[in-house]
């Protein structure tokens, strides 16, 4: 269920900052009843903590040009007129794939900030990944003072060289290990709020995610939320929260107690979308994959049979849960019993990764016993689609 904040970004917040004074929630004569504002830090997560809720977005890429030997990029975080951070991805003397990374932002007169970052390439399944660490500054307003500042943005970055696909547009890739937090007492409960975005651009608003937890007296997470989009409630225990103000800087917002018309228990019974696929019949069957992609295509192509090819990686989340939850149900198993099936791992075969234009896990594709193909479909796939995709139904 999604409510809409009735202002997310009020104009008179902005006001308030620009000029500099403070923004007592007494000065917006409509904000709800019982509302609370709650004060956020940006946070750096240690290596190994396991006492916070995050999660990361998906990761960016940036595209790259070859200049002078190695390859330089833009990366723009923060509002709009923010200077880009330069970077150069280059090789250090005498190694063979590229181990250094320079982020720079620099000019309007003000010193240039530079940070350079030293890795080694490590070879996974053929292909070769440099990985960096860095925590970049992005600018921002405070909303108590309305005078400019800065907040920390961790980020991981790597770039992925494969010699199998040599023509392949160069891109560095990143995406943003940090969120913002606060604390606040919610009808009498003390809780941690959390603030992270889904687009990474430095700015927080309606496209970014939130989360809710209980907290105990060390400052233990009890129960912590799954992330959601800004504009939906979160529980605290058995009570609805919703954000009806959030500064672009992400550094205050505003949660107001709302009435859903469900209570907890039924909305997560509602949500829970693996629910059918569990309660699936299943009698210790599984879907017959092969795992050789030239021996399930010369078998279909013997025997007249469609092939079923399932595009997946050690990494998929969703793919790990419909072999759980989906290539074990009973429905599945049958509508596959006259298909050749095949897995193929996307990271070991980045050439039929390439050949049948994945771009994504799980991706099933149907061919016809000549290779033709007849049907596609990516994404996790319940039991009752899955049966259907298979036995030619949409």
């Amino acid at each position: 269920m999604r409510f809409h904040p009735t202002l997310l970004v009020k104009v008179w917040l902005l006001a308030a900052a620009c000029s500099g004074q403070p923004h007592p929630e007494q000065e917006s004569p409509d904000l709800p009843e019982g509302s609370v504002a709650v004060t956020l830090t940006a946070q750096v997560p240690e290596a190994g903590s396991d006492r916070t809720m995050r999660w990361s977005p998906y990761g960016k890429q940036l595209p790259l040009t070859e200049v002078d030997g190695g390859m330089n990029g833009e990366l723009i975080l923060g509002p709009e007129g923010t200077r880009p951070i330069q970077l150069r991805l280059t090789r250090s003397e005498g190694a063979v794939h590229f181990d250094r990374l320079l982020l720079e932002r620099g000019g309007n007169g003000k010193p240039q900030e530079r940070q350079v970052l030293i890795t080694t390439p490590t070879e996974r399944n053929n292909r070769y990944w440099s990985s960096f660490e860095a925590v970049v500054e992005v600018p921002v307003l405070d909303p108590a003072s309305g005078m400019p500042a800065t907040d920390p943005y961790p980020l991981s970055l790597w770039y992925v060289e494969d010699p199998l696909l040599p023509d392949q547009e160069p891109v560095l890739r990143f995406s943003r290990r940090g969120y913002m937090q606060g604390t606040a007492v919610l009808e009498g409960e003390e809780a941690v709020v959390l603030v992270t975005e889904r687009v990474m651009d430095g700015v927080y608003g309606p496209d970014d995610a939130w989360a809710l937890a209980s907290v105990d007296s060390g400052g233990n997470v009890l129960r912590a939320e799954h992330s959601r989009s800004i504009d939906e409630h979160a529980w605290l225990l058995d009570q609805a929260y919703r954000i009806v103000e959030l500064h672009p800087s992400g550094r205050r917002m505003v949660l107001a107690p709302m009435d859903p018309g469900i209570t907890r228990e039924e909305e997560e019974e509602l949500k829970d979308d693996l629910r059918v696929d569990r309660e699936a019949p299943r009698s210790g069957r599984i879907v017959d994959f092969l795992r050789d992609f030239l021996e399930g295509q010369q078998l279909a192509r013997e025997e007249g049979r469609n092939l079923f090819l399932d595009f997946e990686t050690t990494w998929c989340g969703p793919c790990k849960l419909m072999d759980q939850w989906v290539f074990t149900a009973d429905a599945v198993v049958e509508a596959s019993a006259g298909l050749v099936a095949v897995k193929v791992d996307g990271d070991e075969h980045p050439d039929l990764k390439e050949k049948f234009g994945v771009t994504g896990f799980p991706t099933m594709i149907l061919l016809s016993p000549e290779g033709e193909e007849l049907r596609r479909v990516s994404g996790y796939v319940n039991v009752a689609d899955m049966a259907k995709f298979l036995e030619g139904g949409s």
